[in-house]
């Protein structure tokens, strides 16, 4: 009896040893800390975060890095909120023809817009629709297979609003929507390796007449007394959301103007974000300080175009908020291949 209790001690007491030596392994190496992290992104963010685009900036810390995890609503509605490191992620289903509860409440479609004070959204390229301001990066995956979009928002600080950074947070972006896309069974054509951002997000110009961009063809005149530059963004049709400013310098280097366009789930966005039921209802049309116009694309809900002066245009013209917004509006809808332009009348 006592040779067996021997016998099992010699078995054991290696193997507690073994047990332990690995234990320490798996928490203090480099390969233990990557298969923690690889284990805790199973489940993370209902695994839609991919490996190699996230530890960019985790670094494979999965409590600093990963450290926050919540699913919103229930059912079609759910989407998914999460945050890698400092950089907070959005990602859920849009019906092509979002309802009511949908639009109104507490949404994927309350996290799509973009938020930057000092860019303006730019495409991606690399074959995405999708943008980035250097501080929201945006992609929508339409789903072939129904009428609906997987879209993916990623919020970031003025940490990353460099080109190098900005992209590495686009591939994070791209990563989770091909994860999402097979996630929710949506038959999509995601795209291949972001490129680099080779240009900054809004290219500022002396004159409108200059632009060549999101603000070409404006129909402002020579000898405005007002508009004396323009700040764009190179025009696409891969890119949800188009923006171009207009500014003056005589006084304070202000900005005046702005006008925006949306498509796919950034318009649905921008209606729910509106309580102003002639904004949602109505096709075209006029209100102190701004205006405007609607497009159908195809297999697609309707774009919205806007132009809104701010506190500094002194008063904004009627006639000046139509004539430019209907000249932003056609060269915007032609581009993304959208039709049946509504513009609102200059009464």
């Amino acid at each position: 009896m006592k040779v067996l209790r021997r016998a099992a001690l010699f078995v054991v007491v290696p193997l507690a040893v073994a047990l332990v030596a690995g234990y320490a392994w798996y928490r203090t190496s480099e390969t233990g800390q990557r298969w923690r992290y690889e284990d805790r992104l199973t489940s993370y963010c209902a695994g839609l975060i991919p490996l190699e685009e996230s530890a960019v900036f985790t670094g494979y810390n999965t409590e600093v890095g990963l450290p926050l995890d919540r699913q919103r609503n229930s059912g079609d509605d759910a989407f998914h909120f999460c945050k890698v490191a400092d950089m907070e992620v959005s990602v859920g289903q849009v019906p092509a023809e979002a309802g009511e509860a949908l639009m109104r409440g507490d949404s994927i479609l309350g996290e799509l817009a973009p938020s930057s004070p000092d860019f303006l959204p730019m495409a991606l390229g690399g074959g995405w629709y999708g943008y980035t301001d250097l501080q929201s990066t945006g992609i929508v995956l339409a789903c072939t297979d129904r009428p609906g979009y997987v879209v993916v928002d990623v919020e970031s600080d003025a940490s990353h609003t460099n080109r190098q950074e900005a992209r590495d947070v686009a591939e994070l972006a791209a990563g989770i929507g091909r994860k999402a896309a097979d996630h929710w069974s949506c038959t999509a054509e995601p795209g291949g390796p972001v490129p680099p951002l080779s240009e900054s997000a809004g290219e500022s110009f002396p004159k409108p007449q200059s632009a060549t961009g999101t603000c070409q063809g404006l129909s402002i005149p020579y000898d405005d007394l007002q508009i004396h530059w323009i700040k764009e963004s190179r025009a696409s049709a891969a890119t949800p959301v188009e923006r171009c400013v207009l500014g003056e310098t005589r006084a304070r280097d202000e900005e005046l103007y702005w006008l925006s366009a949306y498509y796919g789930p950034y318009a649905q966005a921008r209606r729910a974000a509106t309580y102003e039921s002639s904004l949602r209802d109505e096709p075209a049309g006029v209100a102190p300080g701004r205006a405007w116009a609607t497009a159908s694309c195809p297999g697609a809900p309707k774009a919205l175009f806007t132009i809104t002066a701010t506190e500094y245009a002194n008063g904004a013209d009627t006639r000046f908020l139509v004539d430019t917004l209907s000249a932003f509006a056609e060269r915007s809808a032609k581009r993304h291949g959208c039709t049946d332009l509504r513009l609102p009348s200059g009464r």
